[in-house]
């Protein structure tokens, strides 16, 4: 079996999701996969019966980690505290940047201490916090905090906030009005100093971009290097959905991507060894992640990276489709609730798209072409494009209800551009930072490079038929639309595999 990590995170993912519907016990589930795992170690001659009992082991394996993420501790917040607690106090740390808006300031805490009607106790969990008052907080500090604790609402139809926030453990919102209830610092610097640290490179990056360029650019800037969508306006958001290129401004593989290609070329000029090279960059990445945010989608992207440069390393030969498969299973063993994320789905589809079909597409153009620069970069953007789009436009049309037709020209154009804009960003944000009397220069690049980023998707959005609205659509026509797509493409394979079957069960009949 050329693939054999592929069926084991497809087992894994197909257990999370039965895990979704099926309330088994704990402990059933352990005693199931203990049971598999002895059955293929006893059949670990036969190829086949050993394959299906691991298969299985893994499967359970799926259910038993997301059974586990449902388990709470004890003295978990949320146990702790009833539906709805009208004045309670807690003593915790920011477990996140915090993100600043014109009426309110929110944050990640993670309790320590928790008192309602003054008798106080030990908590644990994780706590959204939102204050509507202005006031300098800092990833890190602890806090006592006294305000309204409430569960989220579930939504019934739509985007469900109360799930949103269990997908990163997040069960209650503290909230701390202007007139009702009271904030104290009460120490800085009490959590993880690597991302302290990070998280101040970010803030400086910021602060250079926002001092050099318009409150336009500087918000693209920020979105393209820094994860930070909160300046952008809903009237851009909307055209960068609607065109299929949200992907540029939305930290993931491709920002990520260029990132490490930066890092390995200065590292190659300034030439660092090759083995060298690959743990710097890894590192490297590793703060970009942090700076970033550590989203999911960064998360993803950065163990993708570190993946392909540990093989690398070890002068090993790339498997994309295994590598993928060891990055779905580390991500779904930490947090099995991604499974569910739309950004998860999107993120890893595409990547298997693209290596996928992109290469099926591109053998359909002659070979000469590929002597010839240009039309080989033109055949490769329109077959990755056209490969990403074939694979994603079925979930994009379930999740946001649009179809876009101008996909695949709009991210030939588009992707190899923004990243140009990309370096530049990042060249902009480190000149600031080293040498501020350079950074008007560049930020004048900067503002010119954006303005026509925007100008091309203003004029691309305007053409009649860009992008239609569709009615809603069912999960049953998204995986028959998979269905059908891979029939279509191994067609000629399964034809040829039939046909020879038949052909020689005829014979020997």
């Amino acid at each position: 079996m050329d693939y054999p990590l592929i069926g084991l995170a497809v087992s894994f993912s197909l257990g999370i999701i039965v895990g979704t519907y099926f309330r088994i016990p704990f402990f059933a589930l352990c005693s199931i996969a203990i049971t598999f795992l002895l059955f293929a170690l006893a059949s670990v001659k036969q190829s086949k019966k050993f394959s299906i009992y691991i298969l299985l082991a893994v499967f359970i394996l799926g259910a038993l980690v997301l059974k586990n993420s449902q388990i709470l501790a004890n003295h978990h917040i949320a146990r702790l505290i009833p539906y709805k607690a009208e004045s309670v106090s807690v003593v915790g740390v920011i477990d996140s940047d915090p993100i600043y808006q014109e009426r309110t300031t929110s944050f990640i805490l993670r309790a320590e201490k928790v008192g309602l009607r003054d008798f106080w106790q030990k908590a644990s969990g994780r706590i959204l916090v939102r204050v509507s008052r202005k006031e300098a907080f800092s990833y890190g500090d602890r806090l006592f905090l006294r305000g309204n604790l409430y569960q989220p609402f579930s939504s019934p139809e739509g985007f469900n906030y109360k799930d949103y926030l269990r997908h990163q453990n997040v069960y209650l919102i503290l909230s701390i009005s202007k007139t009702n209830g009271s904030i104290k610092k009460i120490e800085q610097n009490c959590a993880n100093p690597l991302v302290s640290f990070s998280l101040k490179i970010k803030h400086r990056l910021r602060e250079v971009l926002v001092k050099n360029l318009s409150a336009f650019s500087a918000g693209i800037l920020n979105a393209l290097i820094l994860g930070d969508r909160q300046d952008l306006s809903r009237y851009l958001l909307d055209i960068f959905m609607n065109l299929g290129t949200i992907h540029i401004i939305a930290i993931s593989g491709f920002n990520v991507g260029i990132v490490a290609l930066i890092i390995l070329s200065i590292l190659k000029i300034i030439k660092i060894p090759r083995r060298t090279r690959s743990i710097l960059t890894i590192l490297l990445l590793m703060i970009y992640c942090i700076l970033t945010g550590m989203s999911p989608p960064v998360v993803r992207a950065t163990l993708m990276g570190a993946i392909f440069l540990c093989a690398y390393f070890f002068k090993r030969e790339v498997n994309i489709y295994n590598s993928l498969s060891i990055a779905v299973l580390i991500i779904l063993a930490v947090n099995p609730w991604q499974l569910f994320e739309i950004s998860f789905q999107l993120s890893f589809l595409s990547v298997f798209f693209i290596v996928w079909l992109a290469p099926k597409i591109k053998s359909l153009f002659p070979e000469k072409w590929d002597k010839i620069p240009w039309l080989r970069f033109l055949t490769l953007t329109f077959s990755v494009s056209t490969a990403a789009w074939i694979g994603l436009a079925p979930l994009i049309a379930y999740y946001f209800k649009t179809f876009t037709t101008l996909t695949v020209l709009a991210n030939m154009i588009i992707v190899p551009y923004s990243a140009i804009i990309t370096t530049t960003g990042f060249s902009l944000a480190l000149i600031g930072i080293f040498i501020p009397s350079l950074a008007p220069v560049f930020a004048a690049t900067n503002e010119l490079l954006i303005l026509i980023l925007f100008k091309i998707h203003y004029l691309l959005i305007n053409i009649p038929g860009a992008y239609f609205k569709l009615p809603e659509i069912s999960m049953g026509n998204v995986l028959l639309y998979y269905f059908l797509l891979i029939a279509v493409v191994n067609f000629q394979k399964i034809f040829k595999s039939n046909f020879l079957l038949t052909l020689r069960k005829t014979m020997l009949n």
